[in-house]
């Protein structure tokens, strides 16, 4: 019996994230705070089931523990598998996490009013985009999106080196 239905390889698994992660793209340019809530929570899952898919791989040229060592080792796999555990688990409790923090913020804008000549109308400056950023332990902060490029990015080369298909 197969319950991850539409699912059979790592590779599928890192397809879903890729789309996971462009609805997260596309949540936060629409400022549509649910859909990237929804959006992260489903990137974080999907990168870090692949962690557990590629544990079970038949014929790896890798044990589990050099896969938990690879995602431990990197910022953006290890932030991504706090966020699933915390967002799954509501309560992180095997492990220390790396992540401190999922939160809002505006991306800096000029405020400038624009007057027209020989009028006393003025238009405002346009309203704050919002981003969501990833803080970690060490008090670096991260926009989730580029984290999750970075994750994808090392997932991609972990399986093109251990030629996982």
């Amino acid at each position: 019996m197969a319950l991850a239905y539409g699912k059979s390889s790592p590779q599928e698994v890192l397809a879903k994230a890729e789309r996971d992660l462009a609805r997260l793209e596309k949540a936060q340019l629409a400022q549509d705070k649910d859909g990237m809530s929804d959006a992260l929570f489903d990137l974080a899952v999907s990168l870090t089931s692949l962690k557990d898919w590629l544990k079970e791989h038949p014929g790896a040229s890798f044990t589990p523990a050099a896969v938990e060592s690879y995602v431990s080792n990197s910022v953006a796999l290890s932030s991504f598998r706090d966020i699933a555990n915390e967002g799954k688990h509501r309560v992180i409790r095997k492990y220390a996490p790396k992540t401190d923090d999922v939160t809002m913020s505006a991306m800096p804008t000029v405020s400038i009013a624009m007057i027209e000549v020989g009028s006393s109308k003025s238009t405002a400056s346009p309203k704050p985009f919002w981003r969501l950023k990833i803080v970690r332990g060490d008090r670096s902060r991260h926009r989730a999106t580029e984290l999750g490029h970075a994750a994808i990015r090392e997932w991609r080369a972990f399986m093109t080196q251990h030629s996982v298909s």
